[in-house]
């Protein structure tokens, strides 16, 4: 049975959309969807005037995303040189109070009941430990700091260190900002789309039942027809905010598809261990061997996923 392959991407989504409706202007009185439209209540300019909407705010989704991209980048290549020679500069002052390793708790240091240096593990509580970490220091006067022979030895700045601290955490504020703003922009875009896309749907299917002896002619509108013998089912789905959902049979070969605006994590077998594959919002993933079952998680705290692949079962 023929069917249509709807499809994946947003931008192509919409050029269907304008498609459909240019095909529909052109053969005004004539056109095979007025009564389908009509008993559906569809309104084709209502539908064209959303997709231009989604349009744009799919522009300012991708430009918030850069933007945030950026400003990530930009903060982990100023602090990421400063938490290393802070790492070693902690450790340094450890072995010098080894016999009171407690002392590094004045210098905003956590460490636990064994002896062990416990570091933040986000960027602001990280930033925070090398701000008061070099507070700390600058306190001695003079050059009577007990932190002093390992700076002089390694070459390290604590002024310069102290300087792209703050203007790392700069850039994170940024960065969170963007983030939220993409967020926004893509929950608007798929607000304004998504009854577009159901519209479409029906609108295909329509068409196939129309043409059942030549479903192809559904081209005209743009519609993309495969008539081929039934293959993999196409299935898609939702992973809850911080969540994660295991998929069993997919297709090997076939692309696993990022069809939401969260960043997913994609681990082989049944558990979210090792390594992952970091799959960005909007794009795809070829199925490889090991990963016919997959644990899929979704990164983002506040925002559900969204996914669709290929499964032979």
């Amino acid at each position: 049975m023929a069917r249509v392959n709807f499809p994946k991407r947003f931008t192509e989504k919409t050029t269907l959309q304008v498609k459909v409706k240019a095909k529909h202007d052109a053969d005004a009185l004539t056109s095979v969807l007025i009564p389908y439209i009509a008993e559906q209540g569809i309104d084709m300019t209502v539908d064209a005037t959303a997709t231009t909407n989604a349009v744009t705010a799919n522009a300012n989704f991708l430009t918030a995303e850069k933007l945030s991209e950026e400003l990530s980048q930009k903060r982990d290549n100023l602090f990421d040189p400063v938490f290393k020679d802070h790492e070693g500069e902690v450790q340094f002052l450890k072995k010098l109070f080894r016999n009171n390793v407690t002392k590094l708790g004045d210098w905003g240091v956590t460490v636990d009941a064994r002896g062990r240096v416990s570091y933040p593990p986000d960027f602001v509580g990280r930033a925070a430990a090398v701000q008061t970490f070099i507070t700390k220091h600058n306190s001695y006067p003079g050059v009577t700091s007990p932190l002093k022979p390992y700076l002089d030895e390694n070459a390290i700045s604590l002024v310069t260190n102290k300087t792209n601290t703050t203007t790392a955490s700069t850039a994170h504020t940024d960065f969170l900002t963007q983030d939220a703003l993409k967020e926004q922009y893509v929950e608007q875009r798929d607000n304004l789309f998504d009854p577009v896309a159901d519209h479409l749907r029906g609108i295909g299917q329509f068409l196939i039942n129309l043409f059942h002896k030549s479903p192809k002619k559904a081209g005209q509108w743009g519609f993309v027809v495969d008539d081929s013998p039934q293959g993999d089912k196409v299935r898609d789905g939702i992973i809850p905010a911080a969540q994660s959902k295991v998929l069993r049979n997919l297709d090997v070969g076939k692309n696993f598809l990022n069809k939401g605006a969260t960043v997913l994590n994609l681990f082989p077998g049944a558990s979210a261990t090792g390594t992952p594959i970091v799959l960005p919002a909007g794009q795809s993933f070829a199925v490889i061997r090991g990963f016919g079952i997959m644990t899929v998680v979704n990164t983002s705290n506040s925002q559900n996923g969204e996914y669709e692949g290929e499964f032979n079962q």
